[in-house]
Parts: C-alpha cells; sequence; structure tokens
C-alpha cells in the first residue's frame, strides 16, 4: 500500500515548511539517497511496485493528461524504508530513452553523474501510511531542457 498525500506541494524554502524538523536533512539531501540509507539505515533494496506509459497530471511541471512513464517504488530494508514514484513525460524519453523503462535500476545512477540533469526546486508534503503521517518532498530536474519529478516520501521521522 502505497502513502496518501495530505497536504498540498508547498515550494520549499526552510525547514519552517516541513511537518517534521527533524527531516531537513533529509529533504536538502543532493546526493543518492540509496547510497545515504545504505550508510545510515540499513542494506536498501529496491523494490519495484509499478512502471508503465500512462497519462499523468503533474502540476508542478504545468503537464496536463501527458504522457509518459510513471514508476512507483518501496526503497526497503527490513521494513519499507522510502516510497518514491517518478514520472518523465515523452518528451524527456525522446532525449534519454533509459528514463522509458528504468525497472529495477536506481534513478539515482543517473541523477548524479549524468552533467545534462541538474536539480530546479524542492516542494514538501504531508503524506500518510495508516495512522502514521511522513514528509514527503518532491524535486523538480532538468534533462536538457525538459523537466521531470521525482518525489520521495520517508517513512521514518527522524
Amino acid at each position: 500500500m502505497a502513502p496518501e498525500q495530505k497536504t498540498e506541494w508547498q515550494l520549499y524554502k526552510s525547514n519552517n515548511d516541513l511537518f517534521n524538523n527533524a527531516m531537513k536533512s533529509w529533504v536538502e539531501e543532493d546526493n543518492s539517497l540509496m547510497k545515504r540509507l545504505n550508510d545510515e539505515k540499513q542494506e536498501i533494496v529496491l523494490n519495484v511496485l509499478s512502471e508503465e506509459i500512462c497519462n499523468h497530471n503533474e502540476s508542478e511541471l504545468n503537464l496536463i493528461n501527458a504522457k509518459g512513464n510513471l514508476r512507483k517504488i518501496f526503497l526497503t530494508g527490513s521494513s519499507n524504508i522510502v516510497f518514491a514514484e517518478s514520472f518523465f513525460c515523452s518528451e524527456v524519453i525522446e532525449k534519454f530513452s533509459k528514463f522509458g523503462k528504468l525497472e529495477n535500476e536506481p534513478l539515482g545512477n543517473f541523477l548524479f553523474s549524468d552533467p545534462n540533469i541538474t536539480k530546479h526546486e524542492t516542494y514538501v508534503a504531508t503524506y500518510s501510511l495508516g495512522d502514521d503521517f511522513y514528509q514527503g518532498r518532491k524535486c523538480i530536474y532538468d534533462f536538457a531542457g525538459s523537466k521531470f519529478s521525482v518525489i520521495e516520501v520517508f517513512l521514518f521521522n527522524d
């Protein structure tokens, strides 16, 4: 079961925008999330929930009913640690075909090694899973002039 978004995305400016101030370093992380989780938490496995070419709305990218690849995953150790969702519209896939079908490959393998990819805005929202609430972040990236989004929901509160 995926977490449910409870608040609208809000542009992240400071820790005052966070649901949980203890999550500041995770929201501001600019390197491989999998590497940090492996270093600080436990060994992480990427589990793909779904990956499909579909139509998707992405207001932070000004996309309505855009066709592209929507992938949902859990980064898992002894339990689910992070839920992540990425969306690559057709324009991005045309420029970098691998984003059309990532399968079990970590997205971080590309985000932090390809000089054509730059990070722009970060947004934050609150999510729930069961009775618990968690911090979510949405990062907007650019690949050679075309934008895509990556959502991560941290299923811990430290």
